[in-house]
């Protein structure tokens, strides 16, 4: 064995070491850099935050009227394209959109009635679910429930 070739003195240990520090915090910096850039899709929108007032207004025949109540927080846009109000009569679970249209651009302050219960009979003493639904981001805006 010649020991002469095993410790010659030329060779380097630190210039491997470095290399491959370098090449690890390189993969890190690319990693991160396209992690930012993929996962970085700017804030989510939020559903106009309102506080709903909704009580029963009566019973005709066989429809019933609620009466809507802004109470404060953002103005609510009750276009059809925009918002969703769905009932759900009684205990079963088919609910049934309803055209709130007419409760147009809605502010603090503002009380209208609309009339619900086109395809379900409503009785005195039933219970009907209200929900509002904000269509572009999906999210719930009031649910209550409401006693005729």
């Amino acid at each position: 064995m010649d020991f002469k070739k095993l410790f010659r003195k030329d060779e380097k240990a630190v210039s491997p070491v470095i290399g491959v520090i370098l090449m690890v915090a390189i993969t890190v910096i690319l990693a991160a850099a396209i992690g930012s850039s993929v996962f970085s899709k700017g804030t989510a929108e939020s559903a106009p935050q309102a506080n709903l007032n909704i009580k029963a207004a009566g019973i005709n025949t066989t429809t019933g009227d609620i009466k809507f109540e802004h109470l404060g927080g953002s103005d609510v846009n009750f276009d059809k394209n925009i918002t969703k109000v769905m009932a759900t009569v009684g205990s079963n679970n088919n609910s049934e959109t309803i055209d709130a249209s007419s409760l147009g651009i809605f502010g603090v302050g503002d009380v209208k009635k609309i009339p619900i219960g086109g395809t379900h009979t409503i009785t005195t003493g039933q219970t009907v679910n209200i929900k509002v639904i904000d269509i572009q981001t999906n999210q719930m805006i009031c649910d209550k429930n409401v006693r005729f």
